[in-house]
């Protein structure tokens, strides 16, 4: 069993900044309108703060989402999430983020708990890419849930993290 605490700083950081990094890689894939955008960081913090008791039996993951409660409680600012997921290169780095992770906590966790971090990270993923309507023409009409390039980002996502890419990818 390994919780968060029991990593140094800068991997505490690279664990959780990696949740932000799930959800900017299939918003930045296939940037929307804002108010997708917007409604897409919603969708992860949502499932994030809600996933607890699915993750009961990993103390990784819900070490961090106790540690995530913690710091709204203390007020801590977020970065803005539209701002995250439009800037220049931030597909990219999501990637390079997610690689960096899947290797610490196939290195530092067991077996069971890498997995299930790793799926879980998967899962906000596909929340995000679930949001909002894509490719929606004049006056919101038509589009579909998750286009071409969300599960192109899902398949990537999956195959970075080493995890079983979603149906459909």
């Amino acid at each position: 069993m390994t919780i968060i605490a029991e990593y140094t700083e800068e991997e505490q950081e690279l664990l959780r900044s990696a949740l932000e990094s799930a959800a900017v890689a299939v918003s930045a894939a296939s940037l929307g309108r804002k108010e997708e955008t917007v409604s897409e960081g919603y969708a992860a913090a949502d499932l994030v703060l809600k996933s607890q008791a699915q993750y009961v039996g990993n103390t990784l993951v819900t070490s961090i989402i106790v540690q995530l409660q913690a710091d709204l409680k203390s007020g801590h600012v977020f970065p803005n999430y539209l701002d995250v997921a439009s800037t220049p290169g931030a597909l990219d780095e999501s990637k390079i983020v997610l690689g960096r992770v899947a290797k610490l906590v196939d290195t530092k966790s067991t077996p069971e708990e890498a997995a299930g971090y790793k799926g879980w990270l998967l899962q906000i993923a596909q929340a995000v890419a679930g949001a909002g309507k894509e490719d929606q023409g004049f006056l919101g009409r038509g589009g579909v849930l998750v286009n071409d390039a969300e599960r192109s980002a899902l398949a990537s996502i999956a195959q970075t993290l080493g995890v079983e890419a979603p149906a459909g990818s």
